[in-house]
């Protein structure tokens, strides 16, 4: 395999399901699962929904047995294995055709977006692209909702110029107290 999938196989003793990448097999034991093949990088990610699964050395060594929840990260140059927990729901939803963002700083955001809509995001400050956010944005969105909703969760604009958006803090307007 090479890419991404995410598999959902129903358990059957009888037969026995292996995913077989370049750099590490994973053995199924009935489960839900997201595999990502990072060739660049010579790196295998693996995210465990449901169920257990087992990776696996080329040669069929098992190199650890992994729990639901957890994101697996398998390096062939490093010969290493990383494991942290996730939030399941947020790290495999791309099958569901969202791009989902918890507690993603805007620059980060900003990259995505640069790739999904094919423009040039600008960021008025370092600070402002270090502002984290929470959101979720649908494949079919256009670019100028997905903005709109950014200026809804935090005090921002934006403008767009051919293929550069400009996105900077919304400038408030001080009171002054009216005295009699």
């Amino acid at each position: 395999m090479q890419g991404e999938a995410f598999f959902d196989i129903a358990k059957n003793a009888k037969s026995l399901f292996i995913v077989a990448t370049d750099y590490v097999k994973v053995e199924v034991h009935g489960t839900s699962f997201n595999v990502n093949v990072d060739a660049a990088n010579k790196t295998v990610e693996t995210i465990l929904v449901r169920g257990s699964i087992s990776l696996q050395t080329l040669n069929g060594k098992n190199i650890l047995e992994m729990n639901p929840g957890e994101r697996v990260t398998f390096s062939l140059n490093e010969n290493t294995c990383f494991t942290e927990h996730v939030d399941v729901n947020v790290c495999a939803t791309w099958r569901f055709n969202q791009l989902v963002f918890e507690n993603t700083t805007l620059r980060e955001i900003a990259n995505q977006l640069s790739i999904k809509y094919n423009v040039n995001v600008n960021i008025e400050s370092s600070k402002l692209a270090q502002r984290r956010f929470r959101c979720v944005i649908n494949e079919d969105e256009r670019l100028p909702d997905v903005l709109e909703q950014l200026c809804y969760l935090a005090p921002i604009t934006y403008r767009i110029e051919n293929s550069e958006i400009y996105i900077s803090e919304k400038q408030t307007k001080k009171c002054m107290s009216m005295g009699n």
